[in-house]
């Protein structure tokens, strides 16, 4: 993995990183390294999406009632799997 420097970060912005690091117990560098890789994912999903909407252009949109239907489904999996998490015994 290469490594990467970035400059002239104006001293005000990196001494707030530096205080988000110490609050969340990392290193600046921990912090650093998740904030790129969470940008580079973001990116990803925006190319995703960007790619999705293309392949979908002229086509006719999802009938209201199944749409609704499926959000319903989503809302109930993600209810029955904070349930489930809930439920479990502490470690």
């Amino acid at each position: 993995m290469p490594n990467v420097m970035i400059r002239d970060v104006p001293a005000a912005d990196l001494e707030q990183i530096r205080s988000a690091a110490a609050d969340q117990g990392v290193s600046l560098q921990a912090y650093l390294r998740d904030a790129v890789h969470t940008q580079a994912a973001q990116l990803r999903r925006r190319v995703a999406v960007a790619r999705t909407a293309e392949r979908l252009r002229g086509r006719d949109a999802v009938p209201e009632t199944e749409r609704q239907a499926v959000l319903e489904a989503i809302d109930d999996a993600h209810a029955e799997r904070a349930e489930q998490l809930t439920d479990r015994p502490a470690t």
